[in-house]
């Protein structure tokens, strides 16, 4: 996809789908410098404010043994932005959650990815400067990496960072960026303190990765993007006391079969995931690897294609050899090309096997429509507290956005799960979001 089309489905809705690996996309964009200032008491006192009203309701339904969950939120966000002066800005961003009465009393009722409670928290706090090819930040910061970042459109409060970094533009080419960042503290998507642990994988307790106390991770990365072309990057993360991981993937549009508005192209990925230093409980003789390529064609306004993932089973590695990431949130609406994680699901992430995914979508100016089917064959895992046996898992998911005005989105999401689990059973989720934008638009590079 190009830079105009992923602009345009994010102005539609900042939903976890993304046509292809947004983050590398976001990076072929053209810089957009904020404002300049001459003046320090200027910087001080002039910026902008943009925000959002937000709210969102899901609801979950389990066949199994999972309780049922139903959460509602209302809410949103309030962001500042000050001009820059000497290369140098800051950025506020203050997000809010509340449950109007409306969210079940048992924790066990409630959807973990909104907060069903009343949350206010300084999610955004840091200084950044932006000059000589040199985009830094450093505080409480978003981040936008394969295997850690913002979680933007499923819940009211984006998954958050303490810590500094930023990246680099090559001097002799724009479109190659070195970007780095070493994160300190975290903050789940749900939660209002950030702390020093990592998500975990709450969906189904008795065969979650359990969140572990450490001190963050360490990452570095190299992508390359450039409009109407080719993308690529090359990541490296150093997950204190867990697991380390090297990853790299690229998407290639196949020109010479270019029919009129119709490109086809082709992407791959790998991933390799081995121990770190001092490992903490449950992780121990790590040895991860994932295959994953896919195929498709689009034009302005449509995408399809067909994506597979291999994870191979090695009986003596962790969890049989299965993908995991301590950042990373499962959802089965994800591909492996879609956001780097590869081979997860709202039911599981803790098993090697195989992947076969199709996606369709259409977008307009106004309009947004998904559809997809997700089948995972499973294989057998050690697990984390009880063995994993071999299953299939399939899942379809439909996502209609509108924007009913140029500050008011609509979204409507519905997803069906098919597993033999006796935990989950079938399920089906439904979500509505409802976003209006007030404040200026914005821009990418503000964030």
């Amino acid at each position: 996809m190009d830079v105009t089309l992923f602009r345009r489905i994010t102005t539609l809705s900042t939903i976890p789908l993304v046509i292809y690996c947004s983050d590398c996309l976001a990076q072929a964009q053209p810089a957009t410098l904020t404002p300049q200032t001459e003046s320090f008491s200027d910087w001080l006192s002039q910026g902008s404010l943009y925000g959002e009203l937000k709210t969102m309701h899901f609801y979950k339904e389990f066949t199994g043994t999972v309780e049922n969950k139903r959460t509602h939120s209302f809410g949103g966000e309030l962001q500042y932005r000050s001009p820059e002066w000497n290369g140098f800005s800051f950025g506020l961003g203050e997000y809010m959650a509340f449950n109007l009465g409306m969210n079940p009393d048992d924790p066990e009722n409630r959807e973990g990815y909104l907060p069903s409670d009343n949350t206010n928290v300084l999610g955004k706090a840091f200084i950044r400067y932006h000059n000589y090819g040199f985009d830094l930040k450093g505080g409480r910061i978003g981040l936008d990496t394969p295997f850690a970042n913002e979680v933007q459109g499923w819940t009211m409060i984006p998954a958050l960072y303490e810590g500094f970094g930023g990246n680099y533009s090559m001097p002799f080419n724009e479109d190659i960026k070195l970007h780095g960042y070493r994160i300190y503290r975290f903050k789940p998507m749900s939660e209002e303190h950030f702390v020093k642990t990592d998500t975990g994988t709450p969906e189904v307790d008795d065969t979650s990765m359990p969140g572990v106390s450490s001190d963050g991770f360490t990452t570095f990365g190299l992508r390359y993007g450039r409009l109407y072309g080719a993308t690529a990057e090359a990541w490296y993360y150093d997950f204190d006391r867990r697991a380390r991981m090297a990853y790299a993937g690229t998407e290639i549009p196949i020109q010479p079969l270019k029919m009129g508005q119709w490109t086809p192209y082709i992407g791959a990925q790998y991933l390799h995931e081995w121990d770190a230093d001092d490992q903490l409980f449950p992780y121990q003789n790590i040895d991860t690897d994932l295959y994953s390529a896919r195929i498709g064609i689009r034009s302005r306004n449509h995408t399809f294609y067909v994506a597979a993932t291999r994870v191979p089973e090695k009986e003596d590695a962790f969890l049989n050899g299965a993908y995991f990431s301590p950042y990373s949130f499962g959802i089965y609406n994800q591909t492996p090309l879609e956001s780097g994680q590869p081979l997860v699901s709202m039911v599981t992430s803790n098993q090697p096997g195989n992947t076969l995914a199709a996606r369709y979508v259409y977008h307009s100016d106004r309009f947004l429509t998904v559809l997809g089917y997700t089948h995972l064959d499973l294989k057998d895992s050690s697990g984390i507290y009880y063995p994993l046996p071999a299953k299939n898992i399939d899942a379809g998911f439909m996502i209609l956005g509108y924007d009913i005005t140029e500050r008011l989105h609509a979204e409507f999401e519905f997803d069906y799960v098919d597993s033999p689990s006796a935990q989950t059973g079938n399920y089906h989720a439904e979500r509505l979001r409802l976003v209006y934008k007030f404040g200026k638009e914005m821009p990418e590079k503000y964030h």
